[in-house]
């Protein structure tokens, strides 16, 4: 009997070894809309050309809110184009809310979205740029990480759209995120398992 509970106790061990080693990443896409402000570092709305920080809006839709300060309010998305089979734990016309940040200089911001349990820490912004004339248009990229509970940390990109008719300071956005690909990793969890089972084998057969 002694044998027997040895053997059950490092069984389940070996499993709790595998299942903590296999990965369970976060993947798919989404989209987020919603409207925003472009802002200089003074807080005040100007042109996108002069604009050092990101504004977002109380809600995605209807007139626009916005908190006091350039860069340190938050605002309201709403989720469109989630990915089918997505683990992301979200689904189109779900809401959530993002913070307002700055751009130049930029520093990361933790927890940037959030929705659910679900979120996304903006880390670095990789590329800008600008256009103005009839339409303006701002275009930020970059990469971050998707965090959410029972899923491993997963790195992230993202692109961040915005647009106005040139002539209001309110514009829309449109912010797509995605998953990185991540590589398959060698059977790592099964080579746990059996190397488990192999050495209770051994020691039950040693004390037999």
């Amino acid at each position: 009997m002694r044998n027997f509970k040895s053997l059950v106790l490092g069984t389940a061990f070996a499993i709790a070894t595998s299942a903590s080693a296999m990965a369970a990443p976060i993947t798919g896409s989404f989209d987020i809309t919603g409207l925003f402000q472009a802002e200089n570092s003074a807080g005040t709305n100007v042109a996108f050309t002069q604009a050092t920080a990101i504004d977002f809006c109380a809600s995605p839709t209807g007139a626009c809110v916005t908190d006091a300060g350039a860069g340190t309010g938050t605002g309201t998305f709403q989720v469109n184009n989630a990915s089918a089979g997505n683990t992301f734990g979200i689904t189109d016309g779900g809401t959530g809310v993002v913070k307002d940040f700055s751009f130049s200089p930029f520093s990361s911001v933790n927890d940037f979205l959030k929705i659910g349990d679900l979120t996304f820490d903006l880390q670095e912004i990789t590329n800008s740029s600008f256009s103005a004339g009839n339409f303006e248009f701002l275009v930020l990229t970059g990469t971050g990480m998707f965090s959410r509970e029972g899923y491993d940390d997963t790195a992230g990109t993202f692109s961040f759209t915005g647009q106005t008719n040139g002539l209001d300071t309110t514009g829309t956005f449109t912010f797509s995120g995605a998953a990185a690909a991540v590589p398959v990793p060698e059977p790592a969890s099964l080579a746990l398992f059996s190397a488990g089972l192999l050495g209770l084998g051994l020691v039950r057969r040693r004390k037999a």
